[in-house]
């Protein structure tokens, strides 16, 4: 997977230099510190993933996003220090977002991320093979989100709340009906009313009598209940001895 990383301060791209030799198959193809360059090596360059700072010297990473083609803006991830940046970036076509100083966890799930929505794009799977898009609606806009970004989902009445990198989207929509429809996304139900992305997760630890709770590469924490320990052991080698 070829990657373009535009920061302009030279620590902060040696450090995302880094957390990039550390994931296989990962091939910084070109780095920049303007947003002008980063137009043009995003166009030269054809990256599979630009990792892109919001703040750079001449121009906003947002301007940078309305500048690139829609095939670019969705190869984009957003580096930012303010989490509020992150309705505005999916808005303007990232397809994830990360808090600076990037930590490790953070950093290889959103590249795990990308990698599975590059193997779509090159393997062409036809759009029977997965549920690729749900509608998720928020502050009256109504947004396409790939369920591959989506952490995880919680009912709430006769709705549901998608939740993506620490932003929620409601949908008229009903857990049983999810269950089904994301299972081969890789959901799988932890409680009644939660189904979890098993991509979302950074570390998970045992409680006893069967239920987990499940920290985030967002940091937030899903506890599972006992009755739903079978399904996710099916999904998850996280079985043990002493459970």
């Amino acid at each position: 997977m070829n990657l373009l990383i535009v920061e302009d301060e030279p620590a902060t791209r040696t450090g995302l230099m880094q957390l990039c030799e550390g994931v296989p198959d990962i091939q910084v193809v070109g780095e920049a510190g303007t947003g002008a360059t980063a137009i043009e090596a995003a166009a030269s360059l054809r990256p599979d993933v630009m990792l892109l700072d919001a703040d750079l010297p001449d121009m906003t990473g947002f301007d940078v996003l309305r500048a690139l083609l829609r095939r670019q803006q969705r190869r984009t991830i957003l580096l930012t220090t303010n989490a509020q940046d992150a309705p505005r970036a999916f808005a303007a076509g990232a397809s994830d977002y990360l808090l600076k100083p990037v930590n490790g966890a953070a950093f290889h799930a959103s590249i795990l991320r990308a990698r599975e929505r590059t193997a779509r794009l090159r393997t062409h799977l036809p759009p029977t093979a997965s549920p690729c898009f749900l509608v998720g609606e928020r502050e009256h806009r109504l947004y396409p989100l790939d369920t591959f970004e989506i952490d995880y989902v919680q009912a709430a009445g006769n709705y549901v709340t998608y939740h993506r990198a620490g932003v929620e989207y409601i949908a008229r929509e009903s857990i049983k009906h999810l269950e089904a429809e994301l299972a081969p996304a890789g959901f799988v139900r932890i409680e009644r009313s939660l189904l979890l992305n098993i991509r979302a997760i950074s570390y998970a630890q045992p409680l006893g009598r069967g239920s987990f709770v499940f920290t985030l590469t967002s940091g937030v924490s899903l506890h599972s209940g006992h009755a739903y320990r079978e399904m996710i052991l099916a999904a998850l080698p996280l079985r043990r001895s002493r459970c």
